[in-house]
């Protein structure tokens, strides 16, 4: 009996593996589908399997514990979107798949972990977090209580017109934690202030404000990736000559004032790199800041400026000597 007893688990140990491994769904569609059909949420891990140090850490942690994979999918169906070094991990359908949802929720950094309903509402976001698997699964549980409520909200504001869905939609944001809000729900703001239009409902005030920070963000990540694509062939064949006159037909007739700031300080960085004209360099750089004051960009030339004004000095106390 003793042999039996202690040859079991050696049996049993390739089909639990198999059935965890299969917990996990690639194909995002079909995750969709059977969350409605099961009447669950979903739990999408963005990875990148096979380098992120951070997402193998989660999986040994947690994912792969009995007591994540014996609980979570009660509640979830799993979905795992990875961005793997090896391609052969996925197939082109998943890898392109995957790069359209990366985009579509503005994946930064891996791991993210989204919770959403099964129609790919976000309500949660997460990462690694230390602990083990009994403690990650309470956090799951807690988030999954706000999608609860942010559901419920949004089932209301369904049909709803005016005030009434205004109020609704502002319930379902309000039930989840701001910076999920922040990062997923900003068309939803921009009905409430559209729906709040004279502000008799108080909702305008409350989300004015931060859509149009967000919106500005994004604008600048989309102009700031653009300038990026237009000027990396140059960089890379050391044709910087070439990237300033790029540069410089943007600053001729830019589209908005940020896509402006966006080219000076390009071309401030450009003109330090290629020329190692730090006097040429400044005066761009402090024409950009100019433009918009309490940007990120702004911002960022502010951290750069005394370095670059040193080294200026520098350049010029070698002339006189």
């Amino acid at each position: 009996m003793r042999r039996f007893a202690f040859v079991l688990p050696f049996l049993l140990l390739p089909a639990l593996a198999q059935e965890s491994k299969d917990l996990w769904i690639q194909d995002f569609a079909k995750a969709k589908e059977q969350a409605k059909a099961e009447k669950k949420d979903l739990l999408i891990d963005f990875t990148g399997s096979d380098w992120c140090g951070w997402c193998i850490k989660l999986d040994k942690e947690v994912f792969s514990q009995s007591a994540f994979t014996g609980s979570a999918p009660k509640d979830f169906v799993l979905v795992k979107l990875d961005f793997p070094n090896d391609e052969s991990l996925v197939t082109p359908e998943i890898k392109k798949q995957n790069e359209q949802l990366g985009k579509q929720y503005a994946i930064r950094g891996y791991p993210t972990i989204l919770l959403t309903d099964a129609d790919g509402a976000v309500y949660g976001q997460t990462g690694y977090e230390a602990g083990g698997p009994d403690k990650y699964v309470a956090m799951l549980a807690e988030m999954k209580k706000k999608g609860a409520a942010f559901q419920a909200a949004m089932t209301r504001a369904t049909g709803k017109q005016g005030m009434e869905r205004a109020t609704a939609l502002d319930e379902a944001l309000s039930s989840i934690d701001a910076e999920v809000v922040r990062n997923h729900h900003l068309a939803a703001m921009e009905e409430i202030v559209k729906l709040d239009a004279d502000g008799k409902g108080k909702l305008k005030d409350k989300y004015e404000a931060k859509v149009k920070e967000i919106a500005e963000e994004k604008e600048l990540e989309t102009e700031a990736q653009a300038l990026q694509e237009m000027i990396g062939p140059f960089m890379q064949n050391n044709e910087g000559d070439k990237a300033l006159t790029e540069l410089d037909k943007v600053i001729a007739a830019p589209k908005s004032k940020i896509q402006h700031q966006l080219a000076l300080f390009f071309k401030g960085m450009v003109t330090m790199d290629v020329k190692s004209d730090a006097a040429a360099a400044i005066k761009t750089l402090e024409e950009a800041k100019g433009l918009v004051p309490n940007s990120p960009v702004a911002k960022r030339i502010e951290q750069i400026l005394p370095e670059l004004k040193k080294q200026a000095g520098n350049d010029n106390g070698g002339e006189k000597k």
